[in-house]
């Protein structure tokens, strides 16, 4: 499928296009071909590199090899659901943070959640606006530009120019696995540490505010936070605390520290 011969992976048309400037990759899955140019098109207009693949098969391989810094998922693709193809992504160690922004015809909150919970970044519903749609990947690329800050609380410290979080531990340091939404609620967290935040305010952190979805989705990310830690060596619920009638508290030892001032405490 697509408008190009030039076909360089797996699932169809999955060329990287040249755009004025240069710019960060943006990967579209996308079968519908009308819909894959016109994404293409507005991402090389607003300064991006855009690559296709036109059916979801061999997602993983084609992201590990051209490391996009963003993903665009359709849900229903020749190769399969998207969201067993996001789920697939969150596994491995390489892309469980990349970025990830649905766009697809299905609607509906219960599959907005299932996207969300698989750490989706933005979900939007066709139609659509291109011109929104990149203003959506700037935005959520914006969140992962922050001048390599690394903050660390008590055990956790999160490199927020690399994306990557990490729990010290008897034996070192390990790497926390997180889905690009788990992170961004865990460094809103590390930021606020001590302070009881209410849901809402999690979820702001989190979620664009255009989606319509519960705070329950809170409670599903913070067990699934604390699942992580656990994994890691440090019971989840040691940390991420409860506040009954608020939300949750980061409760951690030591002081919020940048890079250079010094170790973890």
């Amino acid at each position: 499928m697509g408008d190009s011969a030039n076909s360089t992976g797996p699932g169809g048309e999955d060329e990287q296009l040249a755009a004025p400037g240069g710019g960060r990759l943006i990967l579209i899955v996308e079968d519908d071909p009308d819909v894959a140019r016109l994404v293409r098109l507005q991402l090389e207009r607003s300064g991006f590199m855009a690559a296709v693949n036109a059916t979801g098969e061999g997602l993983l391989a084609q992201v590990l090899e051209l490391r996009p810094a963003l993903l665009i998922l359709d849900l229903m693709l020749p190769a399969g659901s998207g969201l067993l193809l996001l789920r697939q992504l969150r596994q491995h160690p390489a892309t469980a943070a990349l970025p990830a922004i649905i766009l697809t015809a299905l609607d509906g909150e219960a599959v907005r959640l299932k996207g969300f919970a698989l750490g989706a970044s933005d979900y939007v519903t066709k139609p659509f606006s291109p011109r929104e749609l990149a203003a959506r990947v700037q935005a959520r690329l914006r969140e992962g530009a922050s001048g390599g800050e690394v903050i660390s609380r008590g055990r956790i410290r999160l490199d927020l120019r690399e994306r990557t979080a990490f729990l010290a531990g008897a034996g070192g340091e390990k790497a926390l696995r997180l889905s690009a939404t788990e992170y961004r609620i865990l460094a809103y967290m590390l930021r606020h540490a001590g302070r009881a935040l209410t849901r809402q305010e999690i979820l702001d952190a989190g979620w664009a505010p255009q989606h319509a979805i519960s705070e329950r989705t809170v409670d599903v990310y913070m067990l699934r936070l604390r699942s992580k830690l656990a994994a890691a060596g440090e019971p989840g619920g040691n940390l991420l605390v409860a506040v009954r009638g608020v939300g949750y508290r980061l409760d951690a030892a030591g002081r919020v520290r940048r890079a250079g001032a010094g170790a973890m405490g």
